[in-house]
């Protein structure tokens, strides 16, 4: 037998060594799994304590439930988990499960104690995410009231969203497509009760994995999903300015999950402008028109969303959806004209009445399958969508000297819209490495889109016998289409000493055509390589860097193409252009983070953007003084500035978060010789004190400075909230009473545009002062009780769900 070398037992020591220390300092992956529904936990809360619970670790999971945590294993450590909904969960010993089980919370004190201190915004590479359930005061509001609060965003007086200055913006639901949200966001976020939001995030750089569309950045508005066995909502608010009600059920079976979520409002707008437009002619005054206009409408509206959801098992899952929204938006106005002459004289005025009304109706079909393999973080994803929608747009106007006489002009436009949109994609992600060290991510896409527009318009004198006459150069029928064919694929690496780097490139090709039935007919196509790359450091458990770059893409959308003139106002004429070109943009930004978990957060961004043949608004006057606004590729502009979202809990009872965004702006127009620049910043707060008695009290405000414009600019608005909440436990019930806007009367705002020909200056007022009361009624945990007391006595029959 031979004897063992002298070098074995220096060998085994070192051997023993290693293996010590791999095992004092590794890795620690696992995936946290709802008990209940056996789906993935995502954004739970992991934190990682030594045997003095002082903080080793934090960190939180990924869509599919999975988490990274690099710390020192002792003799004795917890690990705790936390989320929203759900019971907290301690691990404690020398090892961690490969799956953790949580299990959805009793409704109580506790919970509610629990849920308060959560995160309400936290940064991931590329985005960052405001979690408005956990926000409570978000209740009684709607969409445009939780992009308030969210970081990065603004949201003006009108409900239009921008994000550092810019309005191209993509707003996804659920990471999906909305018709309803391309064809106008404002009236979108207005249909959408807050009550069913779980989260914002805030993607300021999209990777290769998002549509290039939405020059500014991506917004994707997460609903919330079914835990319970059934649970709902019932909500209802009335103001001076608005009306709502929304009803929410949602039912989860083992295999089946059913979301069915309604919204009906009824809201009111209620605006003055007074306009003076001096007109020039060789820099000299040569007429001047006045108008005074007054507008006062209520818009009934709705809409509804379907979710169901099978799995058959733990790999395989189907999901149906439908959304669909419809309403009338009018806006009926009368309005006051004086047209001057040169030298101050009075060459025509008269007075009108205008009736407009916007009616749509339209919906998004989906249908996805998602299947997971054995390996964690292998996937693959099938979804097809139809969105379908009609719109009618019509105006009538007449014109008449005085209120005494009868009307000497009338005109009458009809304007039908039809949109027929089907999308189909494949989504496969493969981790390369195991514990999602290096994942590949690759798809395809397909966008079609059709639209058919009719317009017509007859105008003339009502009391001539022969009646309106058509006006054949305003009368057309407009067909188009964009088809968008896509690829890419996306390369995630996370590194040792917590580097993180993530590549990608996506590649779209795009065809358009459109045609008018007078013949004129045109055929664009191009395509565009929309490259990504970031790369992120984390310092250690509260700090982190990042580095990002990417292109983005801007599209024309039908009603930026409708060549149909609204000359509902004779004096200023607003039109679609055809001849619209896409516009690029290119982006940087540097990130610091600061995190303290649920005490403090600190996101700040450094950033740059350029825009090449950028979508304006371009507004010229001819020799009679009338004016024509159109979007055009007129212009490039450069964009850099610093953006601060923080929140903060003070302590037990008070809690801080805000925003502020500071950027300069300049535009250049080669071919108009216009260059405009200029600062703009912007700032908003919300402060929420938590009283005794389940009382609690919040204050919101946020002020914008002026923004500059290609042809001008645009003043400062503002807008401002106090709420007063009261929840009573059982039922579980909070009434919510809130003033908006208490100590102005109006919300002025002024807007400047000018050229050559002429200076025009808008004193508009926007009446948006209300006071509302909102009452909200969770019933789930009344069910939720007899529902556990069916399946305890099944478990005793051995009839366990698991």
């Amino acid at each position: 037998m031979t004897n063992p070398p002298r070098s074995y037992p220096v060998f085994l020591v070192l051997l023993l060594s290693i293996a010590s220390s791999a095992t004092a300092q590794q890795r620690i992956h696992s995936v946290v799994i709802d008990s209940l529904t056996r789906k993935p936990v995502a954004h739970a809360t992991v934190v990682l304590l030594n045997e003095k619970q002082q903080q080793l670790g934090s960190t939180t999971t990924s869509e599919a439930g999975s988490f990274n945590l690099n710390g020192i294993l002792q003799s004795k450590f917890t690990l705790l988990i936390t989320a929203i909904s759900y019971s907290k969960k301690e691990l404690n010993g020398q090892s961690i499960p490969d799956t953790i089980w949580l299990a959805p919370a009793v409704e109580g004190l506790r919970e509610v104690t629990v849920s308060s201190r959560k995160k309400l915004v936290e940064s991931r590479p590329g985005m960052l995410v405001y979690h408005a359930a956990n926000d409570a005061t978000n209740k009684g509001g709607t969409a445009a009231d939780v992009l308030r609060k969210a970081p990065v965003l603004n949201v003006d007086a009108q409900g239009n969203v921008s994000m550092r200055g810019s309005k191209n913006l993509k707003i996804l639901v659920n990471g999906k497509y909305s018709g309803q949200m391309a064809r106008n966001a404002a009236d979108a976020l207005n249909m959408m009760p807050a009550d069913i939001i779980q989260s914002v995030e805030v993607i300021t750089t999209p990777s290769a994995r998002y549509d290039a569309e939405g020059a500014a950045g991506v917004i994707n508005i997460i609903t919330k999903k079914g835990r319970k066995e059934f649970s709902g909502a019932l909500e209802a608010a009335g103001s001076n300015l608005e009306q709502v009600l929304n009803p929410r059920i949602a039912i989860n079976q083992e295999k089946w999950n059913i979301a069915l979520n309604g919204h009906l409002h009824r809201y009111r707008t209620k605006e003055a402008v007074n306009t003076n437009r001096q007109q020039w002619k060789d820099g000299i005054p040569d007429g001047e028109l006045i108008q005074q206009q007054e507008s006062d409408n209520a818009a009934p509206h709705g809409s509804g969303d379907l979710t169901i959801t099978f799995k058959p098992d733990s790999v395989s899952e189907f999901n149906f959806g439908v959304n669909t929204w419809f309403g009338k938006w009018p806006h009926n106005r009368q309005q006051q004209t004086i047209v001057k002459q040169a030298g101050g004289a009075i060459s025509d005025q008269y007075l009108q009445t205008t009736t407009a009304k916007e009616n749509y109706l339209g919906a998004d079909f989906n249908l996805g399958y998602t299947r997971k393999f054995k390996r964690p973080g292998q996937e693959f994803n099938l979804l097809a969508q139809f969105s379908p929608s009609h719109s009618r747009n019509p105006y009538q106007t007449w014109l008449t000297e005085n209120i005494h006489t009868l009307p000497v002009y009338e005109e009458i436009n009809s304007n039908k819209t039809r949109n027929r949109e089907w999308t189909a994609q494949a989504d496969y992600q493969h981790p390369i490495l195991d514990e999602d060290r290096m994942t590949l991510e690759t798809g395809v896409k397909i966008i079609l889109r059709n639209v058919n527009n009719q317009y017509s318009t007859s105008s003339g004198n009502p009391q001539d016998p022969a009646g309106l006459q058509p006006d054949p150069l305003r009368t057309d029928q407009f067909k188009y289409s964009q088809d968008v064919y896509s690829a890419y694929a996306l390369l995630k690496n996370n590194f040792k000493k917590d580097w993180y780097l993530e590549g990608g490139l996506r590649v779209e090709r795009t065809e358009i055509k459109g045609r008018f039935s007078s013949g004129p007919q045109f055929n664009n196509n191009f395509t565009n390589f929309i490259p990504n790359i970031t790369v992120s450091k984390k310092l250690n458990d509260e700090h982190h860097l990042s580095l990002s770059y990417t292109q983005r893409l801007t599209r024309p959308y039908i009603w930026d193409l409708n060549p149909n003139i609204d000359a509902s106002d004779p004096k200023n004429h607003y039109s679609g252009n055809p001849d619209l070109e896409p516009e690029t943009m290119h982006q940087a930004e540097l990130v610091y983070g600061w995190n303290r978990g649920t005490k403090f957060f600190l996101n700040s961004s450094l950033f740059w953007k350029q825009t090449d043949d950028a979508i304006v608004d371009y507004t010229q006057t001819n020799a009679e003084g009338i004016s024509s606004t159109k979007k055009q590729n007129l212009a490039g502009n450069k964009m850099y500035g610093l953006n601060f979202s923080s929140n903060a809990m003070i302590n037990s009872w008070l809690s801080l978060n805000g925003n502020f965004n500071v950027n300069h702006l300049e535009f250049t127009s080669q071919a108009l010789h216009i260059f405009n620049e200029g600062w703009a910043a912007d700032i908003d707060l919300n402060a929420t004190i938590k009283l005794p008695n389940r009382f609690s009290v919040q204050a919101f405000g946020e002020y914008s400075t002026r923004m500059i414009t290609l042809q001008g600019h645009e003043s400062y608005q503002y807008m401002y909230t106090f709420a007063v909440k009261k929840e009573i436990v059982k039922p579980k019930l909070s009434i919510t009473a809130a003033a908006i806007n208490p100590f102005s009367t109006y919300i002025p705002q002024e807007i400047v545009l000018q050229s050559a020909s002429f200076h025009s200056l808008a004193t508009n007022r926007y009446y948006l002062r209300a006071f509302k009361l909102t009452v909200n009624w969770e019933f789930g945990n009344i069910f939720q009780q007899k529902t556990r007391k069916k399946i305890v006595n099944d478990d005793i029959k051995g009839n366990s769900k698991g």
